[in-house]
């Protein structure tokens, strides 16, 4: 039976014990939040690839069996075919240049009121003009670059499908048989869905696992096993603060659900 509202309280019970955890979280929502980054797939030519906050790679339980291949979430992306960009002619000094222009042109009014920021500008400005960058022209192919890296990287990775695969991650519980997860969405993320923007759909996959999953936190790590399939599904997924259609690209029946302790 679906019990969205009650599964979503025990998620705050694990936002609520698990302080350290949530710090972790934040700086993902504020990563996301950013956009500089689609799950690994940088969407700006002008930004440095972040660090992911990505469940941790290790040897999989040797309850799990020794066929399955272990993937991380990167391996559920489609292979990037990186875009043509104007900005790879750029020498470092220019790059850093456009760098500050985009800061100055994302920033908010109060923050263009900084004396430091207002100079450091304008700096950048006299330079770029020195070599007659043409910077809004590269501005347009910035936006044209963004939204093409955004499409590139959200469909699934035609290379992993049919396989059976061990992948770490987090869960989110959709369906409930008496006191276990039976059905559930598992992410990359510790609180994706729930205080964390949603992840791509590529970076999503819905979870059937008849068995059942003893569950107490969203904060709690686990391996999953079983073959992975393109299967497009949307779950209605209700919590104490509001609900969300969340999109998932890919499909997996849990032949074994194991909880991750390799920290």
């Amino acid at each position: 039976m679906k019990v969205a509202y009650a599964l979503a309280m025990v998620a705050l019970f694990g936002l609520i014990t698990s302080p350290v955890s949530a710090q972790s979280v934040e700086k993902a929502r504020q990563r996301a939040i950013a956009g500089q980054q689609n799950f690994g797939v940088p969407l700006d030519p002008l930004a440095a690839p972040p660090i992911l906050t990505r469940a941790p790679i290790g040897a999989p339980p040797h309850s799990m069996s020794a066929g399955g291949r272990v993937i991380g979430w990167r391996d559920l992306q489609p292979p990037h075919v990186l875009s043509e960009t104007p900005f790879a002619d750029l020498p470092p000094f220019l790059l850093d240049a456009m760098r500050t222009h985009v800061e100055w042109r994302t920033s908010s009014p109060r923050e263009r009121e900084n004396s430091a920021f207002i100079k450091r500008h304008e700096a950048a400005l006299k330079l770029l003009s020195m070599h007659n960058v043409d910077v809004e022209g590269l501005m347009k192919m910035r936006r044209k670059i963004i939204r093409q890296n955004g499409r590139a990287g959200r469909g699934p990775n035609p290379e992993i499908l049919g396989q059976f695969i061990r992948l770490p991650g987090y869960v989110v519980p959709l369906a409930l048989d008496e006191t276990k997860v039976t059905e559930f969405l598992f992410v990359p993320v510790a609180g994706a869905c729930v205080h964390t923007p949603t992840p791509p759909a590529n970076q999503i996959v819905h979870v059937n696992y008849p068995q059942g999953l003893a569950f107490s936190s969203i904060f709690d790590a686990f391996w999953i096993e079983g073959e992975l399939v393109a299967e497009d599904s949307k779950s209605n997924v209700v919590f104490y603060d509001g609900a969300s259609n969340i999109e998932a690209h890919y499909s997996l029946t849990a032949k074994a659900v194991e909880l991750y302790t390799a920290w």
